[in-house]
C-alpha cells in the first residue's frame, strides 16, 4: 500500500476535493454531504437573491434569512 503525504491520493478528482477541504480547515473525510431526500414534503434548498432574501427550492417562495433557516432545518 502506497503512503500518501495527506493520507489520500491528491492527484485524483476526489483527492483534489479532499485537499481543498483540508486547505480551508474542513475535515477531508467528511466534506461530502449526504444526498438530499427530495421525496420529503417542503423546501430543500434556496437561492440567494442578493438583497438578504432567498428564493426557496422547489416552492419558489421569497423569504428572509430566518425563515430560510427555519424551512431548511432538518430533524
Amino acid at each position: 500500500m502506497k503512503k500518501f503525504k495527506y493520507g489520500f491520493d491528491h492527484t485524483t478528482g476526489d483527492g483534489q476535493k479532499r485537499l481543498m477541504a483540508l486547505s480551508v480547515g474542513m475535515d477531508p473525510e467528511t466534506y461530502i454531504t449526504k444526498p438530499i431526500d427530495v421525496s420529503r414534503p417542503g423546501d430543500y434548498g434556496s437561492d440567494p437573491l442578493g438583497n438578504g432574501m432567498f428564493r426557496m427550492v422547489p416552492s419558489g417562495d421569497i423569504v428572509g434569512w430566518e425563515e430560510r433557516n427555519r424551512r431548511l432545518r432538518r430533524s
